[in-house]
């Protein structure tokens, strides 16, 4: 006779606390807690860094279980095929586990492993995952719902038994087994429920205080933002607590009648952590957001034109735009920037370097340890011009510069060639004569690229081509269906979503 378990599937909600499919299997029974190293999610842009950071995450996680009766079970393979084997060796009685949205590849897993439970008359309980609501028709509620889900209690698991050892686990699999290199990012963040906490407490106890004025600086927003981005793409935290715990200090500090820059901050984050789950919602309603533009009128209008050497430039940080090149370098050394910075970097490539945002969007996936799928391919269709209901914002690198890293400090320790240039030339390095090139060590076109594109030219050149298709009849009516469908209900917008 077949042992009879209940099976929590650990996907990117990587945590015990609050978490609900944990939380209700409890109650049913005996648990067999998973995860699967899935190879076919962890292909191109997945990579080192995002390998890295769920490795920290499953080692925490399976702590977390142990401390409340249970562990983690670790597989290797397609969902299909493990749930299969499984199958072999215990009777499933249902399956727990959080909604994902993910990307088309996780999309399309979902649709395969759902007709299979549904053939072997195998019970999934899927929950909701944070604020997107699956099966949403209309967004006109969406707002009043998300603040429904931030109120309720959380639903922790205080006991779960699990008596069956399942064969054929891996446990821990090093990255080379995927085939992923080994990068090492500096000031990497460990993964787990116990450091975001940590994060979360002293971005509320005093590194969030300046939250609002730091954020858009990558000098300050290093510390000044919460760092919790990559704790919510893999669900080590969920946006109810932080929500929640946030509130409260924001309630402390009302009570206590001080710190009003404080609290501003805290309303500004607030509305972040709104904007993440809304950008997500929107993957969520419209799964082809990855890879086709929102208003179809923009089709066609990068794509054959690619130039790969300009591309190639611009992932290497060598485009002659000091602060465009401090921002790939840092994020490349990183795998974290903050979103001003991430928004000037596509702005950049999409419009003066006029490159389909379909193939820099995989390369800073890539690069992105907090890459969320619902969220970068939102922004990045947005600072293209391509969403048909958001004002076009070209960044200008060299106002960037004067306005975020006017002493040059930023420029100069990721363009560490550029470190004896005079402050009036640093933000166009190219308009220094030549005898002042040799006196500051800096040969522009050997230690320094010269501009790869003409800043104003190519600026304005994009918007009019821009323009010109959003005038189009056809643009406005598809422009307001894309509107109806995702567009934001609140009366004032917020661009920024990097935590």
């Amino acid at each position: 006779m077949k042992y009879s378990t209940s099976i929590v599937w650990f996907k990117k909600d990587l945590r015990t606390f609050d978490h609900a499919p944990l939380y209700h299997a409890s109650q049913n029974g005996d648990v067999t807690c998973i995860y699967i190293y899935e190879d076919e999610l962890m292909k191109y842009p997945y990579s080192d860094r995002h390998f890295n950071f769920l490795q920290g995450s499953l080692i925490e996680l399976d702590w977390s279980l142990r401390k409340i009766g249970s562990h983690l079970q670790i597989f290797r393979g397609n969902a299909q095929s493990v749930f299969s084997e499984i199958s072999q060796y215990c009777n499933i009685e249902a399956v727990y586990s959080h909604q994902e949205t993910g990307d088309w590849k996780s999309f399309e897993r979902d649709k395969k492993i759902a007709t299979f439970f549904r053939e072997k008359g195998i019970h999934w309980n899927e929950f909701q995952n944070n604020g997107v609501a699956r099966g949403l028709k209309n967004r006109d509620l969406w707002q009043s719902q998300w603040h429904k889900v931030m109120s309720q209690p959380y639903l922790t698991a205080g006991n779960v038994s699990t008596e069956f050892k399942l064969p054929n686990t891996t446990g821990l699999l090093p990255s080379k087994t995927f085939g992923l290199g080994t990068t090492k990012v500096k000031n990497h963040q460990p993964g787990g429920h116990i450091y975001a906490k940590e994060l979360l407490n002293t971005f509320l106890e005093k590194r969030g205080k300046n939250y609002a004025s730091r954020m858009s600086s990558p000098l300050t927003a290093e510390k000044s933002c919460s760092r919790l981005s990559t704790y919510f793409t893999f669900g080590n935290i969920s946006i109810k607590e932080v929500y929640q715990n946030t509130n409260d200090k924001k309630n402390e500090l009302r009570q206590a009648s001080r710190s009003s820059v404080f609290l501003k901050s805290l309303n500004t984050f607030t509305s972040r952590l709104h904007w993440h789950c809304h950008f997500i919602q929107k993957l969520e309603m419209q799964p082809s957001i990855e890879f086709e533009n929102l208003v179809s009128t923009f089709d066609g209008m990068r794509e054959s034109v690619f130039d790969y050497e300009k591309f190639e430039a611009w992932k290497n940080g060598e485009t002659g735009f000091p602060m465009v090149d401090a921002s790939m370098r840092y994020l490349k050394e990183t795998g974290w920037i903050n979103f001003r910075m991430r928004a000037m970097l596509i702005s950049f490539a999409s419009y003066n370097l006029w490159l389909d945002w379909k193939k820099t969007s995989k390369h800073l996936a890539s690069l992105f340890t907090d890459y969320e799928p619902g969220i970068h391919y939102n922004q990045i269709q947005m600072q293209s011009g391509v969403t048909g209901i958001n004002a076009i914002r070209i960044y200008n690198p060299i106002k960037q510069q004067i306005d975020h890293d006017p002493d040059g400090k930023f420029v100069k320790k990721w363009c560490p060639e550029l470190a004896n240039l005079p402050i009036d030339y640093l933000t166009q390095p190219h308009l220094m004569s030549e005898a002042l090139q040799n006196k500051v060590g800096c040969m522009i076109g050997i230690d320094y690229p010269a501009p790869i594109v003409e800043l104003k030219t190519s600026g304005l050149l994009a918007r009019k081509k821009i323009f010109d298709i959003k005038k189009l009849p056809e643009t406005r009516k598809l422009s307001q269906e894309v509107y109806e469908k995702h567009g934001s209900r609140r009366k004032k917008y917020v661009r920024s979503y990097s935590q």
